[in-house]
This record gives C-alpha cells, sequence and structure tokens, in this order.
C-alpha cells in the first residue's frame, strides 16, 4: 500500500516550499511515497516533480449534466447567460466538458501516474445545501458513464506518447477510479449503481477511490468517530467482494448537525453565478472540513477494504498546520 498525500499546483498549496527538494523532504519525511495531484493552473516555480506524482486528482464540476444533456432552461438558471457557462466550462456546448477532461489529462502525460480520479456527482448550488435534487444517482451515473467514455481514449493514449506504459493490456493501463461523493451519483450506498458504474463505462481498467469523509456525510445523524466506523461498515456490509476498491481518502468531518440546520435556515444568496458560488462553497467546505480521523478503529477500514492507495486527504491554512494533522493521522495508523 502506497501513502501518499494530496496536493495541488496552485499557489496556495506551492507557495509553502521553495523548491522540489523542500517538497520532496517534507512528506518523505513523514514516510509518504508521494502526491496525489490535482492541477490547478501552472506549476511556475517547478515545485512538484514527475516522479512525485503516483495519482491524478482530475477536475470537476460540481454542476454539468444540464450542458452535457442539453438542457438550456436551467442551465441558464443557474449561470444566467452563456457568457458565465462559457467561463465556468470553457464552452457552451458538451464538447466542452469532453475537451476540459481530455486537456485535463494531457497535462499529466509527463507524469505518467499509476490512476486518474474522477468524481461521479451532480449537484447545482442551491441543491448542495437544500439537497432538494433534479438529477437522481441512476440518471448521473448514466450520463458520467457517457462522459467518461467520451474522454477515456486520451488515457488509454497517454501512456504510448508519454513514453510510458504501453497500452497492450489492461493492467498496463493507469487506472480510472471513481469517488463517492454524498450528492446524486456515485455515493456507495447503492451497489448495484456502483457496479453499473464499474462495467458499463469502456475504459477496461477501473475502479473506485473509496472517500471515507465523503461517506460520512450521507449520514447526517453521525456525531463520534465510533458511530462513523459502524456506519462504513455497514455500507460495505452491502458488498460481498469489495476488490474493487483500490484506494481511499482518509478524513472525516463530523458536521452533520450544522449540515442540517443549514438545510432548515439558508436563504440562497443573490447576484452572479461566481457570487452565489463562494456563499454556497463556503458552507461546503464547512460541511466536508478533511481533518484527521482520530481512532484506531480507522485500521478497522482499511484492513477490511485494503487499498493500493491511501491518500490523507487533508484542508489545510499553511505548511504547519498541514504537517501537524498528517502527524496526528499517522499515530492512529498501524
Amino acid at each position: 500500500m502506497k501513502k501518499l498525500i494530496n496536493f495541488s499546483t496552485d499557489i496556495f498549496d506551492t507557495k509553502r516550499y521553495s523548491n522540489n527538494a523542500d517538497l520532496k523532504k517534507f512528506f518523505g519525511d513523514l514516510g509518504f511515497d508521494g502526491l496525489e495531484l490535482m492541477r490547478v493552473g501552472d506549476d511556475v516555480n517547478g515545485i512538484v516533480c514527475r516522479d512525485d506524482v503516483v495519482g491524478v486528482h482530475l477536475r470537476f464540476f460540481t454542476t454539468w449534466m444540464d450542458l452535457w444533456t442539453g438542457n438550456e432552461r436551467r442551465l441558464l438558471r443557474e449561470f444566467g447567460d452563456y457568457s458565465a457557462v462559457k467561463e465556468f466550462y470553457g464552452g457552451t456546448t458538451r464538447e466542452a466538458l469532453t475537451q476540459a477532461f481530455a486537456d485535463n489529462v494531457t497535462e499529466q502525460a509527463e507524469a505518467s501516474p499509476e490512476y486518474f480520479v474522477f468524481h461521479v456527482s451532480e449537484c447545482q448550488l442551491v441543491e448542495s445545501i437544500l439537497k432538494k435534487y433534479h438529477y437522481n444517482s441512476e440518471a448521473v451515473i448514466d450520463a458520467a458513464i457517457g462522459l467518461v467514455d467520451s474522454f477515456s481514449d486520451v488515457i488509454r493514449n497517454l501512456s504510448v506518447s508519454s513514453g510510458g506504459r504501453t497500452n497492450a493490456g489492461k493492467n498496463s493501463l493507469p487506472l480510472l477510479l471513481f469517488e463517492n461523493l454524498w450528492y446524486p451519483g456515485m455515493n456507495m450506498l447503492e451497489p448495484d449503481l456502483t457496479f453499473r458504474l464499474l462495467e458499463k463505462v469502456k475504459y477496461p481498467n477501473t475502479g473506485v477511490m473509496f472517500d471515507i469523509g465523503h461517506l460520512l456525510h450521507t449520514n447526517t445523524a453521525l456525531r463520534t468517530l465510533d458511530e462513523a466506523v459502524d456506519f462504513v461498515h455497514g455500507v460495505l456490509d452491502l458488498y460481498e467482494d469489495l476488490s474493487f476498491i483500490k484506494g481511499a481518502h482518509l478524513h472525516q468531518a463530523l458536521n452533520g448537525a450544522y449540515s442540517e440546520e443549514l438545510t432548515r435556515s439558508w436563504t440562497p444568496p443573490e447576484g452572479n453565478y461566481r457570487e452565489r458560488s463562494l456563499a454556497a462553497l463556503s458552507h461546503i467546505f464547512n460541511i466536508d472540513a478533511h481533518q484527521p480521523f482520530l481512532s484506531c478503529r480507522v485500521n478497522e477500514i482499511i484492513d477490511r477494504i485494503q487499498p493500493g492507495y491511501l491518500v490523507i486527504e487533508q484542508i489545510s491554512s499553511d505548511r504547519l498546520e498541514h504537517a501537524r494533522n498528517l502527524k496526528a493521522q499517522l499515530r492512529y495508523l498501524k
């Protein structure tokens, strides 16, 4: 099992390090094998080196199905006009989504990652708080299959163009791992839909990046880490074979009471899409705070799922907080 930290090319992350050697020393001294990297702009100072990158977290759009399915009414109700749509997606047709993911994969070609992570979920801004959804999980998964199929050939050809893996067979291709969220889509609560996704996409080397913290958000009644571990076991009990889980994102934030109160009392903000997005995201980050899972019982979950990749996925304000959180989590891992 490879232990990784999450990292991005955003200046908020890269400014914490003076150079690549400094970054390598940071994660190496803590016993980590490398990074799960999300590309957010250019790494202009060259902080990340290709040999640091084990996995790549692809970009994600919280809402995308209206553009993909051509639901113009809902699309414009959310964004206001097509200039805002173009600013968000890079275009105004479904091909913009395909191109966005294809470009994102191509940007990572030099790193020859062992896996890619793709979010399978959908919700508009108001839906993310009030939890009254237009699309159900089945519809989201069926649409996601089409979206993934539209760009997955770029992943197939990645190793050839980058001089890395050959694409001679399934196991020589990078893994494409689908990550669970708590919105409609792949949430791990419905095994039939999980396997529908895994079996129907054309890309042959797939699996799940099991996000433990995200699963906990599906149950706002959880208040303690013991309750959280028991809940995770209950969900895993729905599956006879867990070998489809190839990796795990480890974090937690038991903010169900906050989420419930927000759903009861929140008033959707006014303004353009960017302004409304910032207002909603402040609450989402409060809910999904990505804090250490400080319980020895977390080892029960890890031992049970046997992930090939364990990502200690944290949100931190600076390097010191990140190091403190990572060390705190490591103390509870075997």
